[in-house]
């Protein structure tokens, strides 16, 4: 890796965070320790290369392939590659400032020749409205210089011998398949459209393709759409990772400061290089009957079940999930920003309703609310305390509420991984154990009796 940064001008200590374009939801933060991950290999293909900042972080070898369906993106590599200094200086001299009239000046132009086609793509996709070579200038550029130029002479050189091709990504695939190729794989993010600047992807033709391959493969790819579900069948290596989504700070845009996604591999990575940046979780596939949990990982709350607040509103359940600065039966205490950052990604990235801890019940009981007590309120002779994590469910399913109905099934639990971590005792420098945090991946609240398993310690 510093062979690679010393190759591409970057000192020490900085980090690549732009290639030679942006693109949506692209991977400069995170490309170092993704090019870290990599296994060794002799061949390396990027079949969804947007800005090849992963390639770009990597060392070189003996055959390199970049692919993209967007045909500009395929056209803009090759003409870097053979770019040559009279042609750069030509570059130098074009427009490189945020310029409203200028933007929309090349709109509709019609290049005259390599140089003014390849300034046409870099100016529109830099000036642009989220960095997606719309139609739309973005306002916050104006006046700004891009540095598109240095970043063409500190990675264009390394493309020189790199194939480039643009299209669908299975043909390329299979083309450089074997068991000495790594693919680096980050594919549209089904479900996301507008918020990452992706369209509708083909998952279960994407799954089948990465099962067939003979070399090893690392992917990028969000939490929603059918992916996610179908990898956990395979035993592949998983992880969840959150990074700074930086779109959500553009006008009309809003929503989440942070994108969860996952990492999916189909050997076992290195994870030296993680830390501070990002958080990097385990993602453990649903639990079954019978099946096991990792020792001293697991945790539940349990909390009561309020019925019949409304005779009218048959099978009906409202109970609380977490309660926040109350010990729970394995001496945590959760804070309201826990019990809230909790519920939130629960509906963000789950949804779903389990038994017992172990079987899935989504098509038995529907979610009707979730919310966090404003202040402290009673209700059903419950005391709910501000802050607290409610959640309401409709029973579907004759066999639960009947268990319901006879006090079999009484409580909501959460259930998920922690970590406890020491921290200093106020005023003695001593050292204690840490409130665990409520789950970086909290599993779906289910009906469950009043009862919570053991916790071991995990050293942090």
């Amino acid at each position: 890796m510093a062979n690679a940064r010393k190759r591409l001008g970057v000192e020490p200590g900085d980090l690549v965070e732009k290639t030679i374009w942006a693109s949506p939801a692209g991977k400069k933060r995170i490309a170092e320790r993704l090019a870290a991950m990599l296994p060794a290999h002799k061949t390396y293909v990027e079949p969804f290369a947007g800005s090849g900042a992963v390639f770009f972080a990597k060392e070189a070898v003996a055959t390199e392939v970049l692919n993209d369906a967007d045909l500009e993106i395929a056209d803009a590599y090759r003409l870097l590659k053979k770019l040559t200094a009279k042609d750069l200086d030509r570059l130098r001299k074009l427009p490189w400032v945020g310029d409203e009239k200028t933007f929309k000046g090349l709109l509709d132009v019609e290049p005259q020749d390599n140089v003014e086609r390849l300034h046409r793509f870099l100016y529109l996709t830099h000036f642009s409205y989220g960095k997606m070579r719309g139609r739309s200038f973005s306002p916050s550029v104006v006046g700004v210089e891009a540095k598109t130029i240095k970043r063409i002479e500190q990675f264009a050189p390394r493309l020189r011998n790199v194939k480039v091709y643009g299209g669908d990504y299975e043909r390329v695939v299979r083309q450089y398949d074997s068991k000495d190729t790594a693919f680096f794989l980050d594919p549209p993010y089904p479900g996301y459209n507008v918020e990452v600047g992706e369209s509708d992807f083909d998952e279960e033709r994407f799954f089948e393709v990465l099962r067939s391959l003979k070399g090893k493969f690392l992917i990028t790819y969000g939490i929603r759409g059918a992916f996610p579900a179908l990898a956990k069948q395979t035993g592949w290596w998983m992880k969840r990772i959150r990074t700074p989504r930086t779109i959500s700070s553009m006008r009309g845009v809003g929503g989440s400061s942070v994108l969860t996604q996952l990492l999916v591999a189909n050997y076992e990575p290195t994870l030296k290089h993680w830390a501070g940046e990002v958080d990097l979780e385990d993602v453990s596939p649903p639990s079954v009957a019978g099946a096991s949990r990792p020792a001293g990982a697991t945790f539940a709350a349990t909390s009561a079940l309020v019925k019949g607040l409304d005779p009218n509103d048959e099978r009906f359940v409202l109970g609380i999930v977490l309660e926040p600065e109350v010990v729970d039966a394995q001496g945590d205490i959760y804070s309201v920003e826990e019990v809230r950052a909790a519920a939130h990604r629960f509906l963000e990235e789950f949804g779903g309703i389990g038994l017992m801890h172990q079987l899935r019940v989504n098509d038995q009981v529907k979610i009707l609310e979730s919310y966090l007590a404003p202040a402290d309120f009673s209700l059903g002779g419950i005391s709910v305390r501000r802050g607290t994590w409610l959640l309401a469910v409709r029973v579907l399913s004759d066999e639960l509420w009947t268990r319901i109905k006879e006090g079999e099934l009484t409580g909501l639990s959460i259930g998920g991984t922690a970590r406890r971590v020491p921290e200093p005792q106020p005023g003695t420098g001593a050292e204690m154990s840490a409130p665990a945090a409520p789950p970086p991946v909290p599993p779906p609240p289910v009906p469950d009796p009043p009862e919570a398993p053991e916790r071991s310690q995990e050293a942090p």
